[in-house]
């Protein structure tokens, strides 16, 4: 990987009460880490929502009075790009969107975008997203994609760790996984409106778009687990 490989793991994004859907400080913060482009270009994967139509569409008016160049990536359409290192690979930002990181995950191997996504990642390209687009970076993590909230260890594996987003309701989960080792013994959990920012492996910041949002380092040695609360920046909104 480069010294610029960069993930925002999020539980935020979108505040999508609006509408046109208002787009959380998060976005800046990215395009401030690429370098403040006059231009950034972000392309937004649904996949976890099976392409849903609408949230394509709202996304595209969230940033429509923007300088933001966007894009999509929708699998499911016929007219998805063919070169998909190509496409992705001259974006400032790839973001992920919530849903179904399960599925997401198995479509993606289908398709390659793992292996598109790693090397996205290793050249530069910003990689976030929201709740799914979270769980998909880490080694595992707890996730209702199956109905109930259970552990899932089949993330991309970018970041070695364990992940939980939506903390508050999935602590007594994720910690019960990783004393039982079926999640890796580090990790890290978030409340909604938080996320972490990571430099290859080392978590530079944990960040927020609003008030009382918290972040934890989560640590599991045996039948004994340790959470930390870790300094949140609030992102300010223009």
């Amino acid at each position: 990987m480069t010294a610029a490989s960069h993930i925002l793991a999020t539980c935020m994004g979108f505040n999508r009460a609006r509408d046109p859907w208002q787009p959380s400080p998060v976005f800046r913060y990215a395009f401030e880490l690429a370098g403040n482009l006059t231009k950034p270009k972000v392309c937004f994967i649904p996949t976890a929502s099976d392409d849903d139509t609408a949230s394509i569409e709202s996304f595209y008016a969230a940033f429509a009075d923007t300088d933001v160049e966007t894009s999509h990536l929708a699998l499911s359409a016929d007219d998805r790009p063919r070169d998909l290192a190509r496409f992705l690979g001259e974006k400032t930002l790839v973001w992920v969107d919530r849903g179904n990181v399960a599925k997401a995950l198995e479509v993606w191997r289908e398709h390659g975008l793992d292996q598109v996504l790693r090397d996205c990642y290793e050249h530069g390209v910003i990689l976030g997203g929201e709740s799914a687009g979270s769980l998909c970076w880490f080694a595992g993590g707890v996730t209702d994609s199956f109905g109930e909230v259970q552990a899932h260890r089949d993330g991309l594996g970018l970041l070695p760790y364990s992940n939980a987003v939506h903390y508050g309701d999935r602590r007594q989960v994720f910690e019960g996984a990783m004393r039982a080792g079926e999640l890796p013994s580090e990790g890290y959990a978030m409340d909604t409106g938080a996320g972490l920012h990571f430099q290859g492996h080392e978590l530079v910041r944990a960040i927020s778009d609003r008030k009382h949002a918290g972040a934890y380092r989560v640590t599991a040695n045996g039948s004994d687990v340790h959470e930390e609360p870790l300094d949140v920046t609030r992102l300010k909104r223009s």
